[in-house]
């Protein structure tokens, strides 16, 4: 094998150190001609720079040089740890064997005797590069070696560190913690919480079979849930009830896990204490179920209680009745003597009122001064007469609130069943239309329900005919109220609400119409149209320049689960060219809401399309917790019911306090409606509430005086155009529009 032949197969570069152009440019020509890269330098400090930055795999450095010489340049480049490595062969024309020492104890490999005889030369660097690619590859094979020595040390200090830590958050955790045998049932393990959770001691729970043991015993799935999870890999199985061996009981959410550990199944289940929390929820369900101030039930569960009694009454063939009363005076003494006064009296009034009734009759308090009370099971009508009769008699004495002793009276409407209607909602209506004839006739009084008192029924007959060809007829319109944020002091979103502007009867109240489009299914064709007309107004109110904000509309139930509501939505996107993070779907308790799973995918494809949900009346149905944990929401509205009292009485703050702690735990944001005052807002802007709506601020406006709302809010913010006295409604004319239709 030739010398060429070996040095081109080496490779590399080869940095050439000497004073002598001719000496470089014979060397140079003999290496470049064997195919190696050169690069030269012609003194001992260009040297030093030089290997730095070319990096050579050999150096041939001469002695003998100006400045600094080859021994001291070659000492410097292996003192330099970026040079260090690279192997120096001296060329020098001494022949003393103590310079050639000297060469070797400088660092040098090797050395080459001027005048060069090529071939040696040649040999030597062939040589080194040769010595030089071995030791690199060593180098590569012992850094890789060292890299998978160091990965497995890492790979067991992990292993090592996550039992550790396993067993740690094992002995240490807040949570039960009980390790099952799948095939045998038997308890393997237990952590110290769970045998402080069932006061008994580890060895007394090992070995047991898990749902013949106390405490476990007293839940039958206890033996279904290891069945299952041996066909899952992950199981939530509710909550169980564990005897604490103390005389009482703790409620558990269980979950549970299927690993392997060595070959070898285990099951893992978690009891979480949700004591606290089941207490909590029932506080909040108490709460969202009665007035705040009197502790009566409050609309919603007046009503299903009506509805139970309804039901009872026509399968036993029964007659019960319905009595709405109104306190006579009772505005002029609340704004006359205070807010505190009046909240005083309807507290003494609700104590008073409770004296008069069953115990299985339910009153009510279902706003302001208005009570409301269902008196099932009657024998005659005498007998719902003569607790009207009771009432009025503990209204005659007098209150003493604080210093004042007050004197008020009440009207009191009676409507009976089945006589005057045979569903709550007519019941309600007739003894409203009752009471209100009591107060005509000069308060203080009681009146029962009659036909000659049924201009309201004629006026619901005449809406039922002409709100069929409402929406043909183009007499529905869309308002719009601002949401506005408490952060930015700027206007987020808007409320799309429907209105009836009938041509002979004017603005028709909603409260009036909507029922009727639900009772004769015409919500679905109605509510689309107000989906695309939403999205349409606010695509045209970005072409008119304004910032982008949201758009809530609301769904009613025969909408979400009868109108292929997912389709609706995708088609009112698609035709206004909406982006759909800015359209905002609002759901309400009241709507006859579940946790099904139909419901869960209805919300689940809606989801998918970007737009928003919003869970409306928040706290006035029967599972409001529930529907936070498993539906997939964005926010929340607190109801306007429990705005009312907010300001003047603990309760309410209370539960406005919970709602909003409770929606920030969950990462969702709030919307509080009904806002009509400035306590309130107040009270709102302390407790960090995200947004509010309310008439303080803009009651609801045609969609042409929304941009002039948004642009006043943009310039100023809305809390200082309050403070300087600006209105958000244009001019006088378009507030008293506003109020007509809000």
């Amino acid at each position: 094998m030739s010398y060429p032949e070996t040095i081109e197969r080496a490779g590399g570069t080869i940095l050439i150190v000497d004073d002598n152009p001719a000496n470089l440019g014979v060397i140079v020509d003999h290496l470049e001609d064997r195919g190696l890269e050169v690069s030269v330098a012609q003194g001992g400090e260009e040297a030093l720079k030089r290997a730095r930055f070319v990096r050579p795999d050999l150096i041939l450095l001469d002695v003998m040089m100006p400045g600094i010489d080859g021994f001291e340049t070659c000492r410097r480049l292996k003192a330099d740890e970026a040079t260090r490595s690279i192997p120096v062969i001296f060329m020098t024309a001494l022949s003393d064997v103590d310079d050639k020492v000297h060469a070797f104890a400088a660092g040098g490999v090797d050395y080459v005797s001027k005048p060069f005889q090529v071939e040696e030369l040649l040999a030597r660097v062939r040589t080194h590069l040769n010595l030089r690619s071995v030791q690199q590859r060593l180098l590569e094979q012992n850094r890789l070696l060292q890299d998978e020595i160091a990965a497995r040390r890492e790979a067991e200090d992990a292993l090592r560190a996550s039992e550790l830590r396993y067993r740690r958050l094992f002995e240490t955790a807040s949570d039960g913690i009980v390790l099952v045998d799948p095939e045998s049932g038997r308890i393997t393990d237990v952590n110290p919480a769970l045998s402080a959770m069932v006061n008994q001691s580890v060895p007394q729970l090992l070995g047991e079979v898990l749902w013949e043991h106390e405490p476990f015993s007293r839940n039958p799935s206890c033996k279904d849930a290891i069945e299952e999870l041996r066909r899952e890999e992950h199981v939530r199985f509710g909550d169980w009830n564990l005897d604490t061996g103390r005389g009482t009981s703790v409620d558990v959410e269980v979950n549970g896990s299927l690993y392997s550990v060595d070959g070898r199944a285990v099951v893992q289940c978690n009891l979480r204490d949700i004591t606290a929390r089941k207490e909590a929820e029932a506080r909040i369900r108490y709460m969202a179920l009665h007035d705040s101030l009197t502790g009566l039930a409050n609309r919603t569960l007046f009503e299903d209680r009506l509805g139970h009694a309804i039901a009872q009454s026509r399968r036993q063939e029964a007659q019960m009745a319905v009595l709405l009363l109104d306190l006579d005076r009772f505005k002029h003494i609340n704004d006359s003597l205070g807010h505190h006064v009046g909240d005083q009296l309807l507290e003494e009034f609700a104590m008073r009122l409770r004296t008069c009734l069953r115990d299985s009759d339910t009153a009510a308090r279902l706003g302001g001064d208005e009570f409301a009370v269902c008196l099932p099971g009657l024998k005659s009508v005498d007998d719902a007469e003569a607790v009207a009769r009771k009432i009025m008699a503990v209204l005659q004495a007098p209150f003493q609130i604080e210093q004042h002793e007050l004197n008020i009276g009440g009207s009191i409407g009676i409507a009976r069943y089945p006589e005057d209607g045979l569903d709550h909602g007519t019941l309600l209506r007739a003894a409203d239309t009752a009471m209100y004839d009591a107060k005509a006739h000069g308060r203080g009084t009681y009146r029962f329900f009659t036909p000659e008192l049924n201009e309201a029924a004629q006026l619901r007959h005449m809406l039922v005919n002409e709100v069929r060809h409402a929406h043909r007829r183009g007499e529905f319109r869309l308002y719009y109220q601002p949401q506005l944020s408490m952060a930015s002091q700027q206007i987020t979103g808007v409320e799309a609400l429907l209105r009836w502007e009938h041509p002979q009867h004017g603005v028709i109240s909603p409260v009036l119409f909507i029922p009727l489009l639900e009772e004769l299914g015409l919500m679905p064709e109605v509510g689309e149209w107000v989906l695309r007309t939403a999205c349409r107004q606010n695509v045209e109110w970005q072409a008119m320049g304004l910032e982008p904000v949201r758009t809530a509309v609301n769904l009613s139930a025969q909408q979400f689960y009868r109108g292929n509501i997912v389709h609706a939505v995708s088609a009112a996107l698609e035709e206004s060219g909406l982006d759909p993070r800015l359209l905002e779907l609002e759901l309400t308790e009241s709507l006859t809401l579940d946790e099904s799973e139909t419901t869960i995918r209805i919300m689940m494809e809606l989801k998918e399309l970007g737009v928003s949900l919003t869970l409306d009346d928040f706290g006035t149905g029967w599972s409001s917790l529930s529907y936070l944990r498993r539906f997939p929401l964005n926010r929340i509205k607190i109801d306007r019911s429990f705005m009312r009292d907010v300001t003047t009485h603990e309760n309410a703050a209370a539960v406005v306090h919970s709602i909003l702690n409770l929606a920030q735990s969950l990462g969702l944001t709030c919307v509080a409606e009904g806002v009509e005052t400035a306590e309130q807002f107040d009270y709102l802007k302390d407790q960090l509430c995200s947004e509010i709506q309310g008439f303080l601020f803009s009651q609801p406006l045609p969609a042409q005086e929304i941009p002039t709302l948004i642009q006043a809010a943009a310039r100023v913010g809305f809390a200082a155009a309050r403070s300087e006295g600006a209105a958000f409604a244009p001019d006088q004319a378009v507030a008293a529009r506003s109020r007509r239709c809000a």
